[in-house]
């Protein structure tokens, strides 16, 4: 086992490293690589086959570890706080570090984890065998991209010189952000429409695909409108007044281009707008990226 690999499991109620004493990873499966089904078909006299789909399966993570105990009785304790970690019914996150970069997957247990004692009594294997629905890893931290209509200038400690005038902030003319999809495949965000003021029908277009989404709705100072364009279950949530509701069946699919956007690899070209009042619509998008490996 690489001594700097870092593996952290978090179970939403306990969480903690086990590449350190006294627990030690040995052997870590199924954290690079994607298994895939090819689905097929083949007529009469048909040389070789015809591919009609390709299905990515879940990812399979096993691990193989040590507990290295003073005493049999904190073996016990040990033994008991793994596997309470590794409890079934419970989906974790199992945080991966090396070589400055962090990831993260989600994942049920399938098994384990299972315990063989070692020649020394005070130490002990374990297995533990995972499963992770969506089998790609992602970033641990969101990339957030913010367009605001005001760029703020005041900073601290404020100095006014004798008859000049403060800058509180500046107009942002563009209404266009680059969003960066480092991911070796096409992948979600969330976007956010934020009103300063009274406006309608904020939309999100791609300058490259022509592809938009549109939102049929007036929105007010405070308000709130985000969309998360995940292929299983996209959603669009309207906040306002401390309350929040589905806005998905206000999509507008009457102008013809209408889609959940998705970023491509690479660079995204995106411009917001609204149908009225567009001055007073701010916009926030953030990406998690996708990868196949650690």
């Amino acid at each position: 086992m690489v001594t700097d690999r870092i593996i952290i499991i978090n179970n939403g109620v306990l969480s903690f490293e086990i590449t350190t004493k006294p627990y030690y990873v040995k052997e870590i499966k199924g954290i690079d690589g994607l298994e895939s089904t090819i689905v097929t078909s083949q007529g009469f006299n048909q040389s070789g086959a015809t591919i009609v789909n390709t299905i990515t399966e879940p990812r399979i993570i096993e691990i193989s570890g040590q507990i290295n105990a003073d005493s049999t009785q904190q073996m016990q304790y040990m033994r008991s706080k793994l596997l309470s970690l590794f409890a079934h019914n419970r989906e974790l996150t199992v945080y991966h570090y090396y070589g400055g970069d962090g990831r993260k997957i989600s994942a049920m247990v399938e098994k384990g984890p299972t315990f063989e004692p070692d020649n020394v009594s005070t130490i002990e294997n374990y297995t533990v065998r995972l499963k992770a629905g969506s089998p790609y890893w992602e970033d641990i931290e969101e990339v957030r991209y913010s367009v605001a209509n005001w760029i703020p200038k005041l900073h601290f400690p404020l100095i006014v010189p004798v008859g000049e005038k403060i800058v509180f902030g500046v107009k942002n003319a563009s209404y266009i952000v680059n969003v960066q999809n480092n991911s070796n495949m096409e992948i979600p965000m969330v976007i956010v429409f934020k009103a300063n003021g009274a406006l309608y029908g904020p939309q999100l277009f791609n300058i490259d695909t022509r592809e938009f989404i549109k939102i049929n709705c007036p929105m007010d100072y405070g308000d709130r409108l985000t969309v998360n364009t995940k292929k299983d279950k996209p959603t669009v949530i309207y906040e306002s007044g401390g309350f929040s509701k589905s806005y998905i069946d206000k999509i507008d699919l009457v102008g013809g281009g209408h889609t959940f956007l998705k970023l491509k690899q690479g660079e995204n070209l995106l411009r917001y707008s609204a149908e009225e009042g567009e001055s007073s619509l701010e916009l926030e998008i953030y990406v998690k990226n996708k990868y196949e490996g650690v």
